[in-house]
């Protein structure tokens, strides 16, 4: 018998959404019941937006095929799928408030716009040098993150500015102890 394993989790004032390790997410509602729905592949990232009352009404879950599908809560039902290819979701963000329309990030460095309303459904923005860690849009720009670089882009995609977060750190040299020769160790 196959134990499943929580490998996404994101807990809101309405409830707790939980992605398993086969596939399967689940919408834990604080009153009502459960909810299931499997996903074609492994989800790796999660993303509840709240609707004009004020609860948790759409869930956003990115997968490691590249897949994306919208979830209305709290019945689970799909709202639409977008393909991205390129490898795992790794980040997700509202594009538009009140819409829905988002960027997604993706392991090779992808970001994509996903619009629901428009065609092409899914339109890639601009590639970065690394995975995509996290997304941010602010009033006129997009920030991406990926590890220590911080990437800067306008809105249709255009370089702003891309900056080495870890260069005002100095290097610290040292020698682990299990590098070290027994002969090597200072006893004081």
């Amino acid at each position: 018998m196959h134990q499943r394993l929580v490998v996404r989790s994101l807990t809101t004032t309405d409830g707790t959404l939980t992605a398993m390790d086969d596939g399967l997410v689940v919408w834990t509602p604080h009153q009502g019941r459960p909810r299931r729905m499997a996903m074609h592949a492994h989800p790796t990232v999660l993303l509840a937006l709240r609707g004009p009352m004020g609860n948790v009404a759409t869930a956003v879950v990115g997968c490691a095929d590249g897949s994306i599908t919208v979830l209305s809560l709290p019945r689970m039902e799909q709202a639409g799928r977008f393909d991205i290819g390129g490898g795992a979701v790794r980040s997700i963000c509202l594009l538009e408030p009140g819409s829905l329309t988002f960027l997604a990030g993706n392991q090779r460095g992808e970001v994509w716009a996903l619009l629901n309303d428009r065609s092409p459904r899914a339109s890639r923005l601009f590639t970065i040098d690394g995975p995509v860690s996290s997304l941010n849009v602010t009033e006129h720009d997009i920030h991406v993150r990926s590890g220590w670089m911080h990437h800067v882009r306008t809105l249709e995609g255009g370089a702003v500015s891309d900056h080495n977060t870890a260069a005002g750190y100095q290097e610290h040299r040292y020698q682990r102890l299990g590098n070290v020769r027994p002969t090597q160790l200072l006893i004081t």
